[in-house]
């Protein structure tokens, strides 16, 4: 192998100790840069780059520095184990330096290795890791389940390989890593370690219109499945929208510290999205968020409840919508904008409504945060709206690190 592989594999070999698990893991990535060898035209043996020496512990220092300084591009395997480990937070942290500064794209090439992942480090949360060509399974079993599967649903496994392999192919024809002459690896310092050592903001008050999260005020919570048994959960289905939509995703988890981190996201400019399960309200969880919810008047927030179609023609009897009445006299009576308490009946309308709720949340937010930098928190920013098209506009939002490529155009407010 050269010193430059395509791409170079940075995972927790705590996820791989396990027999079947390694062999999950080996049949994942050569089957991987297989796919990249082919669409790149070059040896197998110089599409990748995986110490995968963890018998004896050996680290090979020498061979995996120069793959990490000259590597075209990177997947690094999300999971609880990588964000605690500090050599897995050196890899991380050249890779980040690698990268090339404003050009709005990495060679780092997140994979959720496992379907449950931490909150991330401020420093991998700046990383992209949704795509909304990966199927919802991918989020709802991780590659490692799928890498296991991949007899049973090879069409499901082929895609996934597809999306990644399209991605590093990007990243090496396109050069988003620049290649480093030098490394002294003993002094780089983790990526994990700043968010150790000092109190970053909470992950679901950063990202503005960048990312949009999900609040799911039901019984089985992200895996509640609102219409067909047979297709995702709620979230997963939130995960696509996002990524379909370009958008980091985060859930906020329906508890007692629910009603104050709404109040963060809004303070925060983060676009939120609440589903309500009917069938959950007489769950004390939902209730009481939803009573709290109730006596706010969140502009970021969108409220939506998916009703069942046979009851669309009678819902004034339903007793839960009653229920929610009772429960939410205010918003139910007089409901604010993004608001959907009786329109959704199918999946169908229940995708659609809910990403064209999420632009028009992020449409607003945009005015707002381009109306002027002069006004302070919680006051009006009063100045002439431009559009979102224009030169100036679309570069101070890249400045913000504001993605305005699926935002409808913005005009003066009597538009």
């Amino acid at each position: 192998m050269t010193n430059s592989p395509a791409f170079f594999v940075s995972y927790a070999r705590e996820d791989v100790k396990h027999e079947q698990f390694r062999e999950n893991f080996r049949t994942f990535i050569t089957d991987l840069g297989a796919r990249v060898a082919g669409l790149l035209a070059i040896p197998i043996e110089d599409a990748y780059f995986v110490d995968e020496n963890i018998e004896t512990g050996e680290l090979w220092p020498e061979q995996l520095k120069n793959a990490l300084m000259k590597c075209k591009a990177s997947i690094v395997l999300y999971s609880p184990s990588y964000f605690t480990r500090e050599w897995c937070g050196k890899e991380f942290q050249v890779l980040l330096d690698r990268c090339k500064k404003d050009a709005g794209v990495t060679g780092i090439i997140p994979v959720r290795w496992l379907k449950t992942i931490p909150e991330l480090p401020e420093s991998a949360a700046k990383v992209q890791y949704q795509d909304g060509r990966l199927p919802p399974e991918y989020s709802s079993r991780g590659m490692r389940q799928l890498a296991a599967l991949q007899g049973a649903y090879p069409a499901l496994y082929e895609d996934v390989l597809d999306v990644f392999a399209d991605r590093i192919v990007d990243a090496v024809q396109n050069e988003f890593l620049t290649p480093l002459d030098s490394l002294d690896f003993n002094k780089v310092k983790s990526a994990w370690s700043p968010a150790r050592n000092a109190a970053p903001q909470p992950s679901h008050m950063q990202g503005n219109i960048s990312k949009t999260c999900f609040v799911y005020l039901a019984r089985e919570g992200w895996d509640w499945k609102p219409y067909d048994p047979d297709k995702s959960g709620i979230g997963a289905l939130s995960q696509k929208i996002s990524g379909d939509l370009g958008l980091r995703y985060e859930e906020i988890l329906c508890d007692s510290a629910l009603s104050q981190k709404l109040k963060e996201t809004y303070e925060n400019d983060v676009p939120t999205v609440l589903f309500l399960d009917p069938r959950s309200l007489g769950e004390e969880a939902v209730s009481e968020s939803m009573e709290q919810y109730d006596e706010k008047y969140y502009l970021n927030c969108a409220a939506i409840v998916p009703w069942e179609a046979e009851v669309k023609d009678k819902i004034e009897d339903d007793t839960r919508w009653i229920t929610l009445q009772t429960m939410c006299p205010q918003k139910v009576g007089d409901p604010p904008p993004y608001h959907e308490w009786r329109t959704i009946f199918s999946q169908s309308t229940l995708e659609e409504r809910t990403a064209k709720l999420i632009e028009e949340i992020r449409s607003r937010l945009m005015k707002k945060l381009m109306s002027g930098p002069s006004a302070s928190p919680g006051t009006p920013r009063a100045s002439v709206l431009r559009w979102a098209a224009d030169d100036y506009m679309a570069e101070t939002a890249a400045a913000m690190g504001i993605s305005t490529g699926s935002l409808p155009s913005l005009g003066s407010p009597d538009r």
